[in-house]
C-alpha cells in the first residue's frame, strides 16, 4: 500500500485537467425547460470537516449562488445539483489528494419497450476535476473549484434557459 502513494501523488500531479467534463451542447439541451431544481451536497467527510469546512455550509453557498442568477431552487424538486467531494489522507506531510464533482441529476427513461421504461436518476450535466493540495490550502481550494463549477452550470443553465 505504501508502494502506492508515490504513484498516486505522481499521477494527481499531472492532474490539472478535468478527470471528465460533461458540458457539450447536448448536454446543454438536457437543461432546457428546468424551472427549478434542488441542491443535494454530499457529507464531506472528517478531514474536510476538521478544516471548517461543511456539507451544510457548502449547500447554503450554493443555493445562494443560484438563486441569485435567478434559478428556483426547492427542496423537493426532482432534479437537483448534486455536490460531491472526496479527500484522501495518505498520512504525514504528503499532499492531499482531492476530487470535486458537480453534477446536475435528472430523471431519464430508457426507451426500451414498455416494460423496462422504469425512470432513474443520472446526470445530465456534470464537471469534475481531482487535484493535490496541502491541509492549509484544501479549505479555499475546494470552495473556489465548487464555485468555478456552479458558475459553469448557471452559465449552461441560461445559455437554453434565457432570464425573461
Amino acid at each position: 500500500m505504501r508502494a502506492l502513494i508515490p504513484i498516486v501523488i505522481a499521477s494527481l500531479l499531472f492532474a490539472g485537467a478535468p478527470l471528465a467534463a460533461s458540458d457539450t451542447q447536448i448536454d446543454r439541451a438536457s437543461l432546457t425547460g428546468l424551472a427549478v431544481i434542488s441542491v443535494e451536497v454530499e457529507d464531506l467527510g472528517p478531514l474536510v470537516g476538521k478544516l471548517g469546512l461543511t456539507a451544510a455550509g457548502l449547500q447554503t453557498d450554493v443555493e445562494r449562488r443560484l438563486r441569485a442568477a435567478g434559478i428556483s431552487i426547492t427542496p423537493d424538486a426532482d432534479a437537483y445539483l448534486y455536490v460531491h467531494v472526496t479527500v484522501a489522507d495518505p498520512g504525514g506531510a504528503l499532499p492531499l489528494p482531492y476530487v470535486v464533482d458537480v453534477s446536475l441529476m435528472q430523471e431519464v427513461t430508457l426507451p426500451r419497450g414498455v416494460k423496462t421504461r422504469t425512470p432513474m436518476q443520472c446526470p445530465t450535466w456534470s464537471l469534475n476535476r481531482l487535484g493535490l493540495t496541502t491541509s492549509d490550502r484544501l479549505r479555499p481550494i475546494l470552495t473556489e473549484r465548487i464555485n468555478e463549477f456552479v458558475d459553469q452550470f448557471v452559465t449552461a443553465y441560461r445559455s437554453v434557459n434565457p432570464k425573461a
